[in-house]
């Protein structure tokens, strides 16, 4: 893939103690998924080689985040050309925002189809926009094809989730498919047969807002990943639940997959964002199990190992328990228990060992609040 089969970057790490970033060269090496870094302050060798397992190089874009050993890193540029020049033509960074016209009802397949196609979801969040935060937001769309009175009323309308996708031409695909079969229509973009069933539907089609260039992409990201709008949707704490779609899951690309399952299972996303957390917060996450089960340490290894997916869950009945039925639709801890006495649970179908089980949900219906709080709130 690159020369002397490595890729080199510019790492940052905020150590929260000192309320500093501080700078990295990050050298990852393709033969053997081990990673090097090196501190430009004090040019001095931080970690020398050391292999790690949870990483692959499709972790290795500018604008990811990684983890390790328990310090999370963000990628903000390529060390050099040779790397640049490999990854920059397929890595690249593009925008869409779902509206709520559209999502609840196919956010599982739209994701999943993406992932089908190569592009994949770098980060997320659901958000809530108010008459000054929607005029902020669409007071840099001018010079783009967007009627914004109608934009503006569609996004005032309810919760839309904001995704930063990574892919090759990502920008083009996907502002052709919110064109597909339209007098607009791209000739110059050929999409996928699941990408045109896709977007074939006037709901789908109709139901984004996408950066229209690649100059804007930077722009949207910003708006919504970096600076301060207080854009985020609060979760309800009424009635609700939390799930955490753990990293493996984001890695094998099944999380389409286990969105629509539960979308589709009579609950419904009332918050959402995904983040990467140091080991030190899923040690804090996961203290209740210290001592209790023998696969503490691996937990929290594997909750550290990537970006999770943090859902606030509710019931479409409201009469119903959300906390006791999702925890019901999860399944047993144990994905082999599960295939055996509960075979229909997410636990079954996605889960492979206690660890890599899928997904994590809230044990005790009195924690329900204090992890929401946890994980929307204390968590930046």
């Amino acid at each position: 893939m690159a020369q002397n089969g490595r890729l080199s970057f510019i790492a940052e790490w905020f150590h929260v103690e000192a309320g500093i970033t501080r700078s990295y060269l990050l050298t990852y090496y393709l033969s053997d998924n081990a990673v090097e870094l090196y501190d430009q302050r004090s040019k001095k060798t931080f970690l020398r080689r050391t292999k790690i397992p949870e990483l692959t190089p499709r972790d290795f874009f500018v604008g990811s985040k990684i983890n390790v050993f328990g310090r999370p890193f963000d990628i903000v540029d390529y060390a050099d050309e040779i790397s640049r020049n490999t990854l920059a033509k397929y890595r690249k960074r593009g925008f869409v925002l779902l509206k709520s016209s559209m999502w609840p009802k196919y956010l599982g397949e739209f994701v999943t189809t993406l992932i089908d196609n190569k592009i994949n979801i770098n980060n997320g969040q659901m958000v809530q926009f108010t008459p000054t935060t929607v005029t902020q937001f669409l007071s840099s769309k001018q010079d783009e094809d967007v009627q914004t009175s109608v934009l503006m009323n569609e996004l005032l309308a309810g919760p839309a989730i904001s995704l930063e996708l990574i892919g090759d031409n990502v920008v083009e695909i996907i502002y052709a498919c919110s064109k597909y079969n339209t007098e607009k229509a791209s000739t110059t973009i050929v999409l996928s047969p699941s990408l045109q069933h896709l977007f074939d539907r006037e709901d789908v089609r109709y139901g984004i807002y996408c950066s229209q260039r690649e100059e804007n992409v930077g722009k949207d990201l910003k708006f919504f990943f970096e600076e301060r709008h207080n854009i985020i949707k609060d979760c309800q704490f009424k009635n609700t639940t939390l799930a955490i779609i753990k990293p493996h899951i984001i890695k094998d690309g099944l999380l389409g997959q286990i969105l629509k399952e539960i979308l589709s299972s009579g609950f419904k996303v009332t918050a959402m964002r995904m983040l990467l957390m140091a080991r030190v917060n899923c040690e804090e996450f996961y203290e209740v199990y210290r001592g209790v089960l023998p696969e503490f340490i691996p937990m929290v290894a594997q909750l550290a190992s990537g970006v999770c997916m943090c859902l606030e869950v509710a019931c479409e009945d409201p009469e119903k328990n959300s906390h006791q039925e999702f925890r019901n639709f999860c399944g047993p801890m144990d994905p082999e228990i599960a295939k055996l006495l509960r075979p229909h649970t997410l636990r079954s179908k996605f889960g492979s060992s206690k660890v890599l089980n899928g997904i994590h949900c809230t044990d005790l219906s009195d924690d329900t609040n204090l992890e929401l709080q946890y994980m929307f709130k204390i968590l930046e």
